[in-house]
């Protein structure tokens, strides 16, 4: 796996830390509900093993209790930073689609302007032009040469404001091919999340086989546990916490894809200029 992925001791402290910060919440559930009647049950049992099995079991169902209080909270702590992400995600596509949109704009406005600015002296330009032609038949040298004049004169002008206008549209044209580059850019910086998610899936998938395999290791343990029997409500025990460790470690993993996630989108957002 990539090294982009793989845990480092703080951050399996701090994210421990957070997890058991957070409250339990009604997003999922612990297989194991450790009640007083689940207790009195074991201490029954265990009470039946000799002193080395009632010691590991008692170490293990102590374990076992604190791997189930922390369940909860490290789901919520998961489904709350993917709700940040999802909504962060959202933003960050809303903003690529709308950037430079205000510059464009503004070049695109100016480019109207100028060519409605100009536009009369076109139709003059053109409507001269047109007379020139029409006079042409009547042998009028002083009126031709009057007209031509004045022809040459808005010619001129007329160069100077098409010139004026192409510069504008090709400010215009460049700001739309930078708009192009950055966006493409951006999409491909937030391309990066495709990795995180995927993997996110995968220990998703690992996750819910293990909780399954822990429901019926839980029932295996009430049942173990009702006809007091020790060896099997210690084998029970063993799966369990084992279990718990193995989904622990595999929602931390997830968190830690969350968190790659929310990198990448920020570094998207900084490309957009938001």
């Amino acid at each position: 796996m990539n090294n982009l992925y793989k845990p480092s001791c703080l951050l399996l402290s701090l994210l421990i830390a957070l997890a058991l910060s957070f409250p339990a919440g009604p997003a999922s559930a612990a297989a194991t509900v450790i009640t007083s009647s689940v207790q009195a049950s074991f201490d029954l049992t265990a009470a039946k093993a000799d002193s080395t099995a009632r010691a590991r079991m008692k170490s293990q169902f102590t374990e076992l209790t604190t791997l189930s209080a922390g369940y909860d909270s490290r789901e919520v702590q998961i489904r709350t930073l993917h709700d940040q992400n999802t909504e962060a995600l959202n933003a960050v596509r809303e903003s690529i689609k709308n950037m430079d949109q205000a510059s464009i704009a503004k070049l695109s406005a100016a480019v109207s302007s100028a060519k409605q600015r100009y536009q009369p002296l076109f139709d003059q330009y053109s409507a001269l032009n047109k007379r020139i032609s029409l006079l042409k038949g009547l042998k009028d040298k002083t009126l031709n040469s009057v007209l031509k004049a004045q022809s040459e004169a808005m010619k001129l002008l007329v160069q100077i404001a098409r010139q004026e206008i192409r510069d504008k549209e090709a400010l215009l044209k460049a700001a739309k091919d930078t708009r192009t580059r950055r966006m493409a850019a951006a999409r491909k910086t937030l391309a990066g999340i495709d990795r995180p998610q995927s993997l996110i899936k995968s220990q998703k998938s690992a996750v819910s086989a293990l909780n399954k395999r822990l429901t019926a290791d839980w029932s295996d343990f009430k049942a173990a546990i009702r006809k007091q029997n020790p060896a099997l409500a210690g084998q029970s025990l063993s799966s369990m916490v084992a279990g718990y460790k193995q989904i622990a470690a595999g929602k931390l993993k997830i968190l830690e894809y969350e968190q790659t996630i929310a990198g990448v989108i920020a570094a998207t957002l900084r490309q957009t200029g938001s």
